[in-house]
């Protein structure tokens, strides 16, 4: 298929259905605690391997990136184009040694991707990543500098530098890891697909169907492998850079589903009873934070600060507001344990 033309057809398409629903408006000390500990690991020499050579291999599909997946991407956001202060970054450059002599590290989060990070009706960027970014800066001992990204810019400010992480509804997949590395998981959900109500009762009854897939998101690949993998027809995907019509479309039958990180979906579809969200899925979500390839003194760092929150109970408080507890915006209570080391 081609995917020049499909992301036309899904621009078109957005703009269309979101006219016709919206109207003409628009839709809406410093190196403490865990950085000295890595920082003294690394100055007995142990790691001679702190200046390895990037791989730049582009990640694919899924690279150019999806919600949540998780993955999931939505790049309409004015505010993404406030872009961070971009520096210069070689090969040798320590992440962990520019954080630590700055004080401030830069953490890239999305804020459009509801419930995990995004805008509220009052303007106010918020969202469970935000928190956990907000608690990861000071676990680390640093001031965080919050900066936009989406689905695509999570990867390539890292890679070009910009960012020093990204806590971004980001799946771990294969591809992506080619360029990037990633902390240990931090979020367990699954890819599935809304429907409309009455209309499909399981996934496998969307083989060969037009449906709708975040830009770039990981999704597009494992949907094509697991009806492959199951000798069904082959899916036609229309492409749509906002997820809001991406639902529009389902609605109004454009497509006969959307496929994306359950929790995005629950969110986007609540209160709709002309929308189904349909069981299981095609796609397990292991969301981990990315950080520069090769840093393994940061990525040790960032790990070991992740690990003392879940350990510490903290991760818990934070994750309960937005999914557990009786004002929670989506059920999804924890789907796995984080991965510990003594």
């Amino acid at each position: 298929m081609n995917t020049r033309r499909n992301r036309l057809v899904a621009i078109l398409l957005a703009s269309t259905l979101i006219a016709a629903a919206c109207g003409s408006t628009d839709a809406a000390d410093v190196a403490g605690g865990v950085v000295d500990e890595v920082a003294e690991t690394n100055d007995s020499g142990d790691d001679a391997q702190a200046g390895a050579g990037d791989d730049d291999t582009a990640a694919g599909g899924s690279a150019a990136d999806d919600s949540a997946d998780g993955d999931s991407v939505d790049s309409d956001s004015a505010d993404n184009d406030t872009e961070a202060e971009e520096v210069e970054v070689t090969q040798g450059d320590s992440v962990l040694d520019a954080v630590t002599e700055s004080g401030v590290v830069r953490i890239g989060v999305r804020n459009d991707n509801p419930p995990v990070s995004f805008i509220d009706e009052d303007g106010d960027w918020v969202g469970f990543d935000l928190d956990l970014a907000e608690a990861l800066g000071e676990q680390l001992g640093l001031e965080v500098e919050l900066v936009p990204v989406d689905g695509t810019t999570r990867i390539t400010f890292l890679e070009s530098g910009q960012i020093d992480m990204a806590v971004a509804s980001m799946n771990h997949t294969r591809s992506r890891d080619e360029a990037i590395d990633f902390s240990v998981t931090y979020f367990w959900d699954n890819q599935s697909f809304l429907v409309r109500t009455g209309e499909y009762s399981d996934i496998d009854e969307l083989f060969g169907q037009t449906v709708a897939a975040s830009a770039g998101s990981s999704t597009i690949d494992s949907w094509t492998s697991y009806v492959s993998e199951r000798d069904g027809e082959a899916p036609e995907f229309v492409e749509f850079e906002d997820k809001l019509a991406a639902v529009e479309a389902v609605r109004s039958g454009a497509v006969e589903g959307y496929t994306e990180d359950n929790i995005t979906m629950l969110s986007l579809a609540a209160g709709d009873p002309n929308l189904t969200l349909l069981p299981g899925g095609h796609n397990e979500v292991q969301f981990g934070i990315g950080v520069p390839e090769n840093q393994s003194d940061w990525l040790d760092a960032v790990n070991f600060a992740l690990q003392d929150i879940w350990t510490s109970g903290e991760f818990v408080e934070l994750y309960n507001p937005w999914f557990v507890d009786e004002n929670r915006l989506i059920n999804l209570p924890l789907g796995g344990e984080m991965e510990v080391w003594g």
